[in-house]
């Protein structure tokens, strides 16, 4: 089972450490988080490690969070992304939708982003073709066991999950 690498990009301190510490007992064993706390941390920390899913603030000093997973995506397509804001507008939803990134208002509960990135996932899976590829497997916030579950459900990338 491979581990699941996120990275979480923020210039409240506070918050990263929150989340971070939140997603890993949400998930389990099977995630690692990075942080950043600018558009520059993030993009050198990218140039150097691999990751799955970057979770990032709009409102930054600096470039957009927007921006930022903007870029992300024009270099990396396979990547998983996830806008955060408490500035949200129909707008700024609409235009990370037409990105292909997810989109969450601040404030939210842990379990909502942890749904989030699960749906996403499955979606990213379903349409780079790897449904008969090893699974990640997270632990499910909802289950009773231990040993999480499979993730694996289709979405068609024009259908890509409105958050």
């Amino acid at each position: 089972m491979s581990a699941l690498n996120i990275l979480l990009v923020d210039d409240d301190k506070n918050l990263v450490t929150t989340l971070s510490h939140g997603l890993r007992k949400a998930m389990g064993k099977a995630i690692s988080v990075a942080v950043g706390f600018s558009d520059s941390d993030a993009l050198s920390i990218l140039s150097t490690q691999r990751f799955d899913v970057v979770i990032s603030d709009f409102h930054m000093p600096g470039a957009s969070g927007l921006a930022l997973l903007n870029k992300i995506r024009q270099e990396q397509r396979e990547m998983v992304l996830i806008l955060i804001t408490a500035y949200g507008t129909d707008a700024l939803e609409e235009e990370a939708h037409r990105l292909g990134i997810g989109y969450v208002t601040k404030p939210f509960e842990l379990s909502r982003l942890v749904q989030i990135i699960h749906s996403l996932i499955r979606g990213k899976e379903t349409r780079d073709g790897k449904e008969n590829r090893p699974r990640i497997l997270i632990p499910d916030p909802e289950s009773n066991t231990d040993l999480g579950r499979v993730i694996g459900q289709t979405f068609t990338d024009p259908q890509i999950p409105k958050l």
